[in-house]
């Protein structure tokens, strides 16, 4: 899916809608600007607060990972993408 966009004062571009809503975008999300060689790619962040749900309920016979663990997990994998 390709979409043009012009920039706006100060930097500002608008996503297309269509690409907001393929991708779950929404106002306040936190996107992440890289660039690779000519190109500047957006990718959506994950933040703590949305691995809500992840864990199972304390006590539960599902639950396997701690907040703990899974943290460590998250940020073994941003430092991965860094590399």
């Amino acid at each position: 899916m390709d979409e043009i966009v012009k920039v706006m004062a100060r930097g500002l571009i608008a996503l297309p809608s269509d690409i907001r809503k393929k991708l779950g975008v929404k106002e306040g999300d936190i996107l992440k600007v890289e660039v690779k060689d000519s190109e500047v790619v957006l990718k959506k962040e994950r933040r703590i607060y949305d691995l809500k749900g992840a864990l199972a309920q304390k006590g539960s016979k599902t639950q396997s990972k701690s907040f703990g663990e899974i943290l460590a997990e998250e940020l073994k994998r941003k430092q991965g993408e860094k590399g």
